[in-house]
């Protein structure tokens, strides 16, 4: 894959010419990125999760100004259909600035990044510091180390503001899209291994009967398994903080989902054959699914077969898990690449 410098890179996100339809992990990636980019917006409260084109945003903001603001940024992403915005507006008056010279900033970030064992194959160093605003530079050998680079650095104590002129892939390469859901426990502390682990808490909620799994925003930061979003009882919540806690990669989960019994849907009775009839029109002209062979029992879909990446198999299990009274699914499917 060639590399681009940022700017080149957030020329093409921004635009949507190159990207019309990523898959949901990169595309919450990519919007993390472009937060993170954003001037006077607090990205390090914000959660952001995808599904389908769509993105969620949650999390508090101090103003109504970084609340409009994160949304439009959102928006600006290639690839963004639509923006749910459910950050919430809660002021918290000015923040203590941490008193450090800019010398003793460049010393921490780059301390920050050389320490961390995710960015050894990557050399990012920081270009600049003036006045708390930090350039990085250089090279990453990932989009996610790219991403990784840019969060430790935001993080640490005296930076203000971020911006970046790293030369660095503007996607997650082949290994992590065959990967995505088996190997989040394997390797070390990174962005893609986050999204493995995100990957792997949402195929355990699509799996989950009687869990209205494809409501549920899920976000993950150094193996922290943030849930969120609307459920209609309390034991829906701690089903799915359970779920979660159990998926690869997971080091604890942070349960923020909101009971709000009014959303309670009665729940669609189907037969198993309307169920396999509804499927089989939703699979239809998705060539990625092709290799997929399903079956219906007791409204519990199973899923066997193939699909070239761990991304393809979530996108199944989740178009399956929408089908009207689909309550779980069966998930065997294999990750295959076609050669």
């Amino acid at each position: 894959m060639k590399t681009h410098a940022l700017v080149v890179t957030l020329t093409l996100l921004l635009s949507g010419a190159a990207f019309a339809a990523p898959p949901d992990a990169l595309l919450t990636a990519r919007t993390k990125l472009a937060l993170l980019t954003t001037e006077g917006v607090s990205s390090g409260a914000i959660h952001v999760d995808s599904a389908d084109g769509v993105v969620m945003l949650y999390g508090k903001v101090d103003t109504a100004g970084q609340r409009a603001k994160a949304e439009a940024t959102a928006r600006a992403v290639g690839g963004v259909r639509d923006v749910t915005n459910q950050l919430q507006v809660v002021p918290v008056g000015e923040a203590k600035q941490v008193a450090r010279t800019d010398a003793e900033t460049n010393t921490a970030v780059q301390k920050a990044l050389t320490g961390d064992p995710a960015l050894a194959d990557s050399s990012i160093r920081v270009k600049s510091v003036a006045k708390g605003a930090v350039i990085l530079s250089g090279t990453a050998d990932s989009f996610s180390d790219h991403l990784r680079a840019m969060r430790l650095t935001s993080r640490t104590a005296g930076v203000r503001k971020v911006t970046t002129e790293v030369v660095s892939p503007d996607a997650f390469g082949k290994r992590e899209q065959v990967s995505m859901l088996h190997e989040a426990g394997k390797a070390p502390r990174s962005s893609a291994r986050d999204m493995e682990t995100t990957a792997s808490v949402k195929l355990r909620l699509f799996a989950a009967k009687d869990v209205p799994s494809t409501e549920i925003g899920v976000d993950t930061e150094d193996g922290v398994v943030s849930l969120f979003g609307i459920v209609p009882t309390a034991a829906v919540r701690d089903a799915a903080g359970i779920e979660a806690s159990r998926a690869n990669g997971a080091v604890r989960v942070d349960n923020l989902l909101e009971v709000v019994s009014s959303t309670q849907k009665a729940a669609v009775v189907a037969k198993d054959a309307d169920i396999t009839r509804d499927l089989s029109l939703a699979m239809k002209d998705r060539p990625e699914f092709k290799r997929v062979t399903t079956s219906v029992k007791n409204g519990v879909i199973q899923l066997t077969g193939a699909v070239e990446t761990g991304w393809d198999e979530l996108a199944m299990a989740r178009l399956a898990r929408r089908i009207p009274g689909a309550r779980g699914i069966e998930n065997q499917l294999q990750v295959d690449v076609l050669r």
